[in-house]
């Protein structure tokens, strides 16, 4: 790609871009910047450097984890247009709360290189005593880290951002750090959002339905669980069950699973519930989830839970359609639970009859694969959430083969 083309997709964001030399020389929100043709790079003032993330000590703008950025001829007409009118703009308009975070996630780095200090990652966060300490501007973050005192722990937050807290200690010229593994890893699935979905959830069945929608709700921050099944995982569901622990009841493959993710309680019954199953089961449930694969089953939860369940705890119903052709959920409460089942089993829209596969009438499996159960258990965490009209069925579709 030319100068010329390249200076017509820079203009798009600023008319007065000029090129000068090897570079193409241009301002967003009033901030100098310079796009360097030969290396494909893009630079600012250095003096942003430790005030904005991303920012590199020669003002480069690091745009992946490698800090090089490398436009081809192939891409870089479309990664040019991307980066100047989106990325750019995105990254010196944080706002104060999220440019803090975005320091916090590459603190390593910024501790090293802004502070020069030498940094390990270290076990630290599980010392008897540490400071806590909430973090409201950018100066303060830097300045709490040059004062922290030898060998002592401080867990470093930003406010509405808790859960992204870092652990410091520093020794002489060296800095330790530490993040909770397990939010770490929430935050692979949610990016930035992870939000505790606070009470008691109760998952009647934990099928392949439930199974996604349990391992989805782990990443979104459920930490209070009880899990009612009596069945054992079996190799013919190796590909739509989300704990595949050959051998092992599904109820202990969850907890098999969640062994090592401390923040997470676990109550486990080995039972099918019935009509006239014990009450206390679902003692304190702040919301209900079932998910079953057969009718006398769901008629069965139906009737326990108008006996036994509270009005004001909700209920939801997830499945996947009789011949997998999509994917349904609907929320309601213990009052109108038995007319939404009937509803939700008998009322629920059939689009196609699909193949079935199996061994004869009453033992036929629908073909469904990965897709569409995660795109059921998204929607359903995604309902607990916000607020979704109680009664009405939502229905989750997939592509056709």
């Amino acid at each position: 790609m030319d100068n010329g083309k390249r200076l017509e997709i820079i203009k798009k964001m600023d008319t007065n871009a000029i090129i000068r030399k090897d570079d193409i020389v241009f301002k967003i929100d009033d901030i100098n910047f310079k796009y360097n043709v030969t290396e494909k790079n893009f630079y600012t003032d250095k003096d942003w450097f430790g005030k904005v993330p991303h920012i590199l000590r020669d003002g480069k703008v690091c745009m992946f984890g490698n800090i090089e950025l490398h436009l081809n001829e192939l891409i870089e007409e479309n990664s040019l247009e991307s980066i100047v009118s989106k990325y750019i703009p995105w990254l010196f308009r944080l706002p104060l709360e999220l440019k803090l975070l975005e320091f916090l996630f590459e603190i390593e780095y910024y501790v090293g290189s802004y502070l020069g200090y030498e940094t390990k990652e270290g076990s630290i966060k599980n010392n008897l005593s540490h400071t806590k300490i909430k973090i409201s501007t950018v100066e303060q973050l830097w300045e709490t880290i040059e004062e922290m005192k030898n060998y002592s722990t401080y867990e470093i937050y930003i406010k509405s951002y808790e859960d992204y807290s870092i652990f410091l200690r520093k020794e002489k010229n060296v800095i330790y750090h530490e993040r909770d593994a397990y939010k770490k890893a929430r935050q692979r699935i949610t990016g930035k959002k992870c939000n505790n979905l606070i009470g008691k959830t109760a998952f009647i069945g934990v099928g392949s339905v439930n199974s996604y929608i349990i391992k989805y709700g782990l990443a979104n921050g459920l930490n209070d669980v009880v899990l009612i099944d009596h069945d054992k995982y079996t190799v013919d569901n190796a590909f739509r069950f989300a704990f595949p622990y050959k051998g092992k009841k599904k109820i202990y493959a969850v907890k098999e699973f969640c062994r090592n993710l401390d923040k997470v309680n676990l109550k486990l019954f080995n039972l099918n519930i019935r009509a006239d199953s014990d009450a206390n089961i679902i003692n304190d449930c702040k919301r209900i989830i079932v998910s079953v694969d057969n009718f006398m089953s769901w008629i069965q939860i139906a009737s326990f839970l108008e006996k036994n369940c509270s009005e004001d705890v909700e209920i939801i119903l997830a499945a996947i359609n009789n011949f997998g052709e999509n994917a349904k959920l609907v929320k309601t409460n213990s009052k109108q639970i038995v007319n939404t089942t009937y509803d939700f089993l008998f009322k629920s829209k059939i689009t196609e009859r699909r193949e079935l596969i199996g061994n004869g009438c009453g033992r036929s499996i629908a073909i469904y694969d990965e897709e569409l159960l995660v795109k059921l258990a998204k929607t359903v965490i995604k309902s607990l959430e916000e607020k979704i009209n109680g009664d009405e069925i939502v229905y989750v579709e997939t592509e056709k083969d």
